[in-house]
């Protein structure tokens, strides 16, 4: 048989038809290759936490201060779970409605499940990865704590939250009129632009756990908060793809029992 010899010419001619015809189909041929291990180094600094005319424990607004941390640039995603769950014999949480998509967020996990994740990815990697406290979720969320209701400022959202394509499906009135993020859903992690930090998704797609166990604000200035040693509930924070306007605020803050199955999370770590 006669040996074929491609060319430098010809193997480039392949490689940009390739190219053009995932990008044609919408799939650049570079995507999903997120993972919830690549981490954004976060300056730290001084801000103002929380919403003097938001709900009765955003506030009082006080004054808080962080050292550098770094905070995962995406959501952990249903096939990192999924690796977890295979390794350790667990059961995947309960199936979203529009099922399971391997490069969106895991959904439907408990504060428990996320910290079990952790110890594992923490024992199969050495590193010392943690959840993020709510203190610096917010100052994330804040863009390095710039005050503001919204993390986009005055005007439309730039994340996936409740709108257009949510309210079709779901037939709500809690939503972002005008707005069409393109999914009714959560959606593949890194679709939407990074903050400026350059965290994905940070006020949208899937609302978060945080480390902190739920305790109301007090005026006093706080130094690397971690919330009280103990308590009844976790903290969640960020927007969802359901997320109306008054929860897609940027001092939000939900609080329930840490075996509550929906959140998703991400990681973050100290600076040794």
């Amino acid at each position: 048989m006669k040996k074929t010899n491609l060319t430098p010419v010809l193997i480039l001619t392949v490689f940009i038809a390739v190219v053009l015809l995932a990008f044609r189909k919408g799939n650049d041929p570079f995507e999903n290759t997120a993972t919830s291990t690549e981490m954004i180094f976060v300056t730290g600094g001084t801000f103002l936490m929380g919403q003097k005319d938001g709900e009765f424990d955003e506030k009082p607004v006080h004054e808080v201060t962080l050292s550098n941390f770094y905070i995962g640039k995406y959501e952990v995603t249903v096939s990192e779970y999924q690796k977890f769950c295979k390794a350790t014999k667990r059961s995947m949480p309960k199936e979203p409605e529009w099922g399971w998509q391997e490069d969106h967020p895991i959904i439907n996990t408990s504060w428990n499940d996320a910290m079990a994740f952790i110890e594992w990815l923490n024992s199969e990697t050495g590193e010392t990865y943690r959840l993020p406290t709510e203190a610096e979720f917010e100052y994330v969320i804040r863009e390095g704590g710039k005050p503001g209701t919204f993390s986009w400022g005055d005007g439309q959202p730039t994340e996936n939250i409740a709108d257009i394509s949510y309210s079709k499906v779901y037939k709500s009135r809690g939503y972002w009129e005008g707005y069409d993020d393109g999914f009714a859903y959560t959606a593949p992690v890194g679709s939407f632009q990074p903050n400026t930090l350059g965290v994905y998704d940070i006020n949208g797609n899937m609302w978060e756990w945080v480390s902190d166990w739920h305790a109301e604000f007090t005026k006093e200035k706080v130094t690397d908060p971690r919330g009280p040693a103990t308590g009844t509930n976790k903290v969640g924070k960020g927007g969802s793809y359901n997320s109306d306007p008054w929860h897609s605020r940027t001092a939000s803050r939900a609080f329930v029992e840490p075996d509550f199955k929906r959140p998703t999370f991400r990681l973050a770590k100290s600076i040794d």
